[in-house]
């Protein structure tokens, strides 16, 4: 019999978002819903509202989820966007990196990114850059 996958919810939301309608409890009411349609378990939620998306790493609750992962409590994180995780490359680099490392899921629900597969960790890797690009006002994923 398989197990039932174990996830977390991460959840960081801008006080710009916020003003636009995309409160915390919406942003995680999507992902238990997401959860739920797939089977899975919600095991932790790591919250980080009105904190910066250029470096999160070093933020009590980033080291709480990674935790979490290296040890098995949860593998997999579902989160809104990719910019919800984070808007430095380097960090979604290292993220993918230790996900991988410990056989663990990265889930975008409006990308519809999920690194279990190898396009979808490409499509991640793609998307980090172009994320990180935009927040430094270099170039907008919009523009064609």
């Amino acid at each position: 019999m398989e197990t039932k996958k174990s996830v977390g919810i991460w959840i960081r939301v801008s006080t710009e978002d916020q003003a636009k309608g995309e409160s915390p409890e919406h942003h995680e009411k999507r992902a238990r819903l997401y959860a739920e349609a797939k089977g899975w378990e919600v095991i932790e939620v790591y919250h980080l509202e009105a904190v910066s998306g250029k470096s999160v790493m070093a933020h009590t609750e980033t080291k709480r989820m990674l935790v979490d992962i290296k040890t098995g409590n949860i593998t997999g994180l579902i989160f809104s966007k990719l910019a919800r995780l984070a808007r430095n490359t380097r960090e979604l680099l290292d993220f993918a990196d230790l996900f991988r490392e410990s056989n663990a899921d990265l889930i975008s629900l409006q990308e519809a990114i999920d690194t279990c597969s190898p396009a979808g960790r490409l499509f991640y890797i793609k998307l980090s850059f172009g994320y990180s690009c935009e927040s430094k006002g270099k170039y907008h994923l919009s523009q064609k």
